[in-house]
C-alpha cells in the first residue's frame, strides 16, 4: 500500500469504550480544532444523524464542517469544501447502498486521492467497510442488497475485510459461517472497538479478532 495511510475503522461511535480510538484519532489527524466533513450512506434531510455526530466531535475539540450525501456532491462548492477537510467522516447505514451512490459520484476516485494527499478517512460501520477491498461482509450485519447489482468492490485502502457489531460466539446460518470463514483476512470488530492504520502500522483497539481464510481465529 503506498503511504500515506491514514484510515479510522469504529464499529460504532456510541460506546463509551471508543475514548481510546477518539484520542488516537485526534492524534492522528494532529491539528488543532481539525475540520471534518461527512457524507452520508443515506440522505438525512432533517440532519439528525449529522447532528448528533457533530455533538460528539465538538465534544472531541473538533468541528463538522460540511455535509454530503448522494443529492448534494454534484462537483460544486460543497464538494470542495469536503475535501479541503483534515478528516472526512463516512457514515453508517446499508452498506450496499451506501456504495452503490458513491460509485456512482466523483468520490469514489477523489478519496484514494484525498488519502494519498493526507487526509483521513473516518469509517462508522458501514463507512469503515467502504475503505476495504470488498463490502459482501455487510451481510453478516444484517445488510440487505435490496436488488442492487452485485458490485461489491470498495475503495480497497487496506487488505482486509471489516465485521462491524460482531458478538462472541455470535451465530451465524451454516453458508454465511461457511463463507465467512473463507473470506481472507476478516477483521471481527466489536462495539467500542476499532482499528487505527497510520501508514503501514495497524493498530487495534479492544477485543478484535481476526479469520485467516482457513478458518482459524488469531
Amino acid at each position: 500500500m503506498s503511504l500515506p495511510r491514514k484510515l479510522v475503522f469504529y464499529s460504532d461511535t456510541d460506546a463509551a469504550a471508543n475514548q481510546q480510538i477518539d484520542e488516537r484519532l485526534l492524534r492522528l489527524i494532529n491539528r488543532p480544532h481539525p475540520r471534518i466533513g461527512y457524507i452520508a450512506a443515506v440522505p438525512d434531510p432533517e440532519r439528525i444523524y449529522f447532528d448528533a455526530q457533530r455533538k460528539r466531535y465538538q465534544g472531541m475539540g473538533a468541528e463538522l464542517v460540511v455535509y454530503a450525501d448522494q443529492e448534494t456532491v454534484h462537483g460544486g462548492e460543497d464538494e470542495a469544501t469536503l475535501l479541503a477537510c483534515d478528516a472526512i467522516h463516512l457514515s453508517g447505514g446499508n452498506t450496499f447502498a451506501f456504495l452503490h451512490w458513491l460509485k456512482r459520484s466523483p468520490l469514489m476516485e477523489l478519496l484514494p486521492h484525498y488519502v494519498a494527499q493526507g487526509g483521513v478517512l473516518i469509517g462508522v460501520s458501514a463507512g469503515a467497510m467502504l475503505l476495504t477491498p470488498g463490502i459482501a461482509c455487510a451481510e453478516l450485519c444484517g445488510d440487505s442488497r435490496n436488488r442492487l447489482p452485485p458490485d461489491d468492490n470498495a475503495l480497497g485502502l487496506v487488505d482486509f475485510n471489516f465485521w462491524p457489531h460482531y458478538r462472541s460466539g455470535q451465530v451465524l446460518s451454516p453458508m454465511l459461517a461457511k463463507w465467512a470463514h473463507e473470506l481472507p483476512s476478516l477483521v471481527c470488530c466489536p462495539d467500542g472497538c476499532g482499528i487505527v492504520v497510520d501508514g503501514e502500522r495497524i493498530e487495534h483497539f479492544g477485543a478484535t479478532a481476526s479469520i485467516a481464510k482457513a478458518g482459524r481465529a488469531v
